[in-house]
Formats: structure tokens, sequence, C-alpha cells
């Protein structure tokens, strides 16, 4: 199994700030016009197709060893679960409260890892985690409203789902590229995400019929499916270099970009407290960084 711990870190962060602008593209392209489990099945449908060619290209076999099988079915169902549980959270509770519950998958992963990796991380490290998601709960603090039951379930569901993302994503990486990995796990949730995309608008596909959407709802619904692709692929990359429990805490950077660039770009001013958590987080992501690097030096000398 590959182990580049730097580089793979260095994968967590830019997959992490691709994947922090699409919540944006997408909030947009629903405001010009196109349902929100559209922009999932649309997304679904291109990473699939896009990487499948691009594997063709590349010579690459689109199949999935036998010794593989289990991890690719624990990989495929849970992007499906993240990609349609994330995304209905937000109907039954705020926003920011769905993005919170979420983001404690890069704590379980740290939590969980003696059983799943058969190494402990360091209590340095659970602490940089825990204050790093503190840092988070504070960033969103004021998009946190009502409960629903629901929601919070829905959200619990997408965390647990993407903490099965990372392990089985790091498990299967030895026997798959990124790119077929990619292309197969969304080539299979695709009849889900357009079960879903059907049910929730009555039947019909309304980028299909294109009523009702102008061409800025089309541009944000590309630039979406073109991040999402980017996103993916360096979020499996970085898995293949190094273990979930060490790039799943850069992952924290994703909620942050979204909400810096919604306040750039849309308006969404943050408070203090806000800026705060940020810098928490932030904070969270260069100590551990330094940590990792001291660790490691000795060992390169």
């Amino acid at each position: 199994m590959i182990e580049r711990v730097g580089p793979g870190i260095a994968c967590a962060l830019a997959a992490a700030a691709i994947y922090g602008l699409i919540p944006n593209f997408s909030r947009a392209a629903f405001v010009n016009g196109v349902p929100a489990f559209e922009t999932t099945f649309m997304r679904t449908a291109v990473i699939g197709v896009a990487l499948g060619l691009l594997a063709l290209l590349r010579a690459e076999k689109l199949r999935v060893p036998r010794a593989a099988l289990p991890m690719f079915v624990a990989q495929a169902a849970a992007t499906a679960t993240v990609s349609i549980c994330y995304l209905a959270a937000g109907q039954f509770i705020p926003v920011g409260l769905a993005v919170t519950i979420f983001f404690t998958f890069p704590v379980i992963i740290l939590l969980t890892a003696p059983l799943a990796e058969g190494q402990a991380p360091g209590w340095p490290q659970v602490a940089i985690s825990l204050f790093a998601f503190a840092g988070l709960a504070l960033a969103l603090a004021g998009e946190v409203g009502g409960l629903d039951y629901r929601g919070v379930l829905l959200a619990v569901a997408s965390a647990l789902a993407c903490t099965v993302q990372f392990y089985s994503g790091r498990k299967i990486s030895g026997h798959v590229t990124p790119v077929v990995l990619g292309s197969l796990v969304h080539l299979a949730i695709l009849p889900v995400t357009l079960g879903v995309a059907l049910w929730m608008n009555g039947g019909g596909l309304k980028i299909l019929a294109g009523e009702g959407i102008p061409l800025s709802g089309f541009g944000f619904l590309a630039g979406v499916c073109l991040f999402y692709v980017f996103a993916y692929l360096i979020h499996m990359t970085s898995l293949r270099l190094a273990k979930a429990s060490i790039v799943a805490p850069f992952y924290n950077l994703e909620p942050i970009v979204t909400a810096g660039v919604a306040a750039l770009l849309l308006g969404e001013r943050l408070t203090a407290i806000q800026y705060l958590g940020a810098a928490m987080v932030f904070t969270a992501l260069i100590v551990s960084s330094l940590l990792d690097f001291r660790k490691r030096a000795p060992v390169a000398a």
C-alpha cells in the first residue's frame, strides 16, 4: 500500500478546497431553476461517463477485481448515501446544522482508526481534530436554528457513510486507480440518483425540458459537474497516498471555503465568532501538518 503522507495531505487540502466551491455553485444553480436532486443526478452522470472515457483512453480496464468487490460495494453505497442524505438533510434542518453534523466524520474516523486501520492515532491528533471541529461549529454558529429529527438522522447517516467512504476508498486504492473507481462507483449509483430525482420532481426531469431554466442555470450546473470530477479524483488520490485517519482532518477546510466563497461572491456576511471559528480550523490544520512533519523528519534524514 502506498504511503506518501505529504502528497496525501496536499491532495486532501486541494480536494477540500474544490469541494468547498460546489455548494455555492449548486445553490446558484437552484436559484436559477435547477432542482437540487437533478444537480446530484447530473454530476453523477457526468463524472461516471467522463472518467470512464478517460480510463478507456488510458487503456485501463473498467472492472473491479473480485478481491476488491466488497470494498467497492461499500464505496458505492457510501457515496450514494452521502450524495442523497446530505442534500436531503437541508430540507428539514438549517444547512449550517447539517454541515456541522456531517463534519463530525473526521472525528469519527480518528476514533475508529484503531479498529479500521489497526493503528491508533496519537492524542495530539485527536485533540487537534476536536479543536478543528469546535472551530467549525463556531464558524457555522449563525446558521444553526430549528431541530427536526429527520434532518438530524439524515445528516448523521451522511457522516457515517462518509466515514465508510474514506476507509473503503483507502482499501480499494490498491486494486484500482482513482479514475476507474470514480467511473464505476458513480455509474453504479446513477440509477439511484435518477430515481430520487424523478421521485422528487413528480416523474420528470426539469433540466431535460429546459422549462424555466435560464442559460446561467445550466452554466452553474456545468460548474458543479466540473468541480466534482476534479475534487473526487483528488480525494481518492489522497486516500491512495495516505491513511484515512491522516488525511481526514484536513477536509475540515471544505466548509470554511464554502462559507468564505459565499461571503465573497454571494454577499453572505460572517460574524466575529464565525471568523474566530474559521481561524481555529486553519490553526488546527497548520499544527497538524507541523506535527506530522516533525514526526517524519528524522526518518527522512
